[in-house]
């Protein structure tokens, strides 16, 4: 799986559910296992598993692939539209109609192995080192609540996985990915997994996991549709061939048993 960097917008379609005049468009970006292009065709843990929810509602789904603020740009606008995989948070509650929780991870701060000097136990700790992220993503808003500073405490990065390159070359202390993702984050910047370990949780409420966010006018009937089937490919395990396909692991671990190296990389 090759990653896609790219400035220009770029525009592929996978139709879903033909025979039905009910149609969407389901804006996305390139972030595996989410959702990413695969020859031509955009797919992912989370892309398939709409793309089958449209299909069982009898919707006819296009998937449109975009950097991401350009993605959240059309699916406001565009009232037949939706946003995927996006994070549930407060300051998007009334911008969408949530479908969902699909697929998620917990977010966590990962530093380079060799680095034994950072160690973090709290917010404020950690404030004494310097985060690489991506630029209007739910861990930025997620950093401002708890007071840091753009250029200051964290650095912002327009180009996805842009910040990762930084990393590597020691301009900055910690980046943010999830067990999920984390492969996906540093298989392009020459980085073995064992190089990289989790060195802190995100833990915050404002973090409601990933959705499909629907615009505002698309109608009930639709939205109640796809939640619908979400809960059908949940009840009868048909997310299970899915996630085997594009996650390392699909064993849920309860709360209480969850180490840091279980919460960042699945082990």
């Amino acid at each position: 799986m090759k990653l896609k960097r790219c400035c220009v917008a770029l525009l592929f379609a996978s139709t879903y559910a033909i025979g039905s005049e009910q149609s969407l468009t389901i804006y996305t970006e390139e972030f595996p296992p989410y959702n990413f292009l695969e020859k031509g065709v955009v797919v992912g843990v989370n892309a398939d598993i709409v793309a089958m929810a449209c299909k069982m509602a009898n919707l006819t789904c296009t998937f449109a692939l975009y950097p991401w603020k350009r993605a959240l740009t059309l699916s406001l606008k565009d009232d037949h539209s939706g946003l995927v995989s996006t994070s549930r948070l407060p300051s998007r509650e009334q911008q969408f109609q949530w479908v969902g929780p699909l697929i998620s991870s917990p977010g966590c701060f990962y530093k380079l192995t060799e680095r034994d000097d950072i160690q973090i136990n709290n917010n404020e700790e950690l404030a004494n080192y310097t985060v690489a992220l991506h630029k209007g993503d739910a861990y930025e808003e997620v950093l401002k609540q708890w007071g840091f500073k753009e250029h200051i405490n964290y650095i912002p990065f327009s180009e996805k996985f842009a910040e990762i390159k930084a990393f590597t070359e020691g301009k900055l202390d910690l980046f943010i990915a999830s067990a999920n993702s984390l492969k996906f984050h540093i298989q392009n910047y020459r980085l073995r997994p064992e190089q990289v370990v989790p060195a802190y949780y995100i833990d915050d409420p404002r973090l409601g996991g990933n959705y499909l966010a629907l615009n505002k006018r698309v109608p009930q009937t639709l939205v109640t549709q796809l939640q619908s089937a979400i809960d059908e490919i949940y009840s009868k395990g048909l997310d299970l061939p899915i996630k085997e396909r594009y996650l390392e692991t699909i064993t849920q671990i309860s709360e209480q048993e969850l180490s840091l190296e279980a919460r960042c990389t699945h082990q």
